[in-house]
């Protein structure tokens, strides 16, 4: 703890430093996500897989899933997220087959399968399991995510800031929704609401996304030092997974490579999070202002 804190201080930064411990597990919530259905299609293009370990083999299994259909079912779902974890698809898919057949008209599985054709690009497959998926479950708000990131990376921005926005209107302070709709604006030429949405955003210890908020708009008006100045800000002060979301965006439309997405920059004197933790307060849309009195505040 820095000297010559407050109490005051001192509080915001063990909020803080709570705030990162739930930040390093989100790794592990996000394999839950997947086995419970709520997947977000990892649209980011993938290496290629590494070779089997005889663990990842034995996952891959069919011949040893329970008879009982719900208990088959539930197997062979999970196997297959696990597989589309490790981007082994082909095996996904083939588990995915078989969870399907167990238990038919699932809005999780046609979500995950939409997220399996997402990252083999196969575009009219991908849109058709999403579509889907939100027939089955009409507020299933993940799919409406993938939905759009299906229409964002083929360049069809209005569908896609659509379908964000419908995820956004039902998780209102998810800030990779919100980053999502700006991208569209400001892709889609529509520059009144990319502004508005830059001129509402301040650095914040608990997301990222005002810096790459700010990159995106630097590398769209080819201002490329302007642009690595906000990433490499961003990857100093936050930790690489909670960039991971952000960059992946930026990558797909070609601004960064994955390589560049990943590394993390030499300090060069900056701000780190520990001295933003003490010099900058959490900062609270709008919304949260308002109803201050009835809510404690989140992050």
């Amino acid at each position: 703890m820095p000297e010559g804190l407050d109490l005051g201080q001192e509080k915001r930064v063990e909020e803080e430093s709570s705030f990162w411990d739930k930040r390093r597990m989100q790794k592990l919530v996000w394999l839950l996500v997947l086995v419970t259905g709520f997947i977000l299609a990892g649209c980011g293009k993938k290496s290629e897989s590494a070779p089997q370990a005889a663990g990842e083999t034995a996952a891959k299994r069919t011949d040893d899933l329970p008879k009982d259909a719900e208990e088959r079912y539930k197997v062979a779902y999970i196997r297959s997220a696990q597989a589309f974890s490790r981007n082994d698809l082909d095996a996904a898919l083939e588990l995915l087959a078989v969870a399907e057949e167990a238990k038919p008209a699932q809005a999780n599985t046609a979500n995950l399968r939409g997220a399996l054709f997402t990252r083999k690009r196969d575009w009219p497959k991908a849109q058709a399991a999403f579509e889907e998926a939100l027939k089955l479950q009409p507020d299933l708000p993940m799919a409406q995510f993938n939905l759009g990131e299906v229409f964002f990376l083929n360049g069809n921005y209005p569908e896609a800031r659509e379908r964000f926005q419908i995820f956004v209107n039902s998780q209102p302070k998810n800030d990779l929704g919100l980053y999502k709709i700006f991208l569209c604006d400001l892709l889609g030429k529509d520059q009144a609401k990319a502004q508005s949405f830059l001129n509402s955003l301040q650095p914040d210890p608990n997301s990222p996304v005002y810096y790459f908020a700010k990159a995106a708009e630097a590398f769209v008006k080819q201002d490329q030092a302007a642009a690595m100045e906000f990433v490499g800000s961003a990857y100093r002060i936050y930790p690489p997974e909670a960039n991971a979301t952000f960059a992946d965006s930026l990558v797909e439309k070609g601004y960064l490579t994955g390589e560049q997405a990943g590394k993390i920059p030499e300090d060069d004197g900056k701000a780190n999070i520990t001295e933003l933790q003490t010099l900058l307060p959490g900062v609270k849309k709008e919304e949260d202002k308002k109803s201050d009195s009835l809510l404690p505040a989140k992050r």
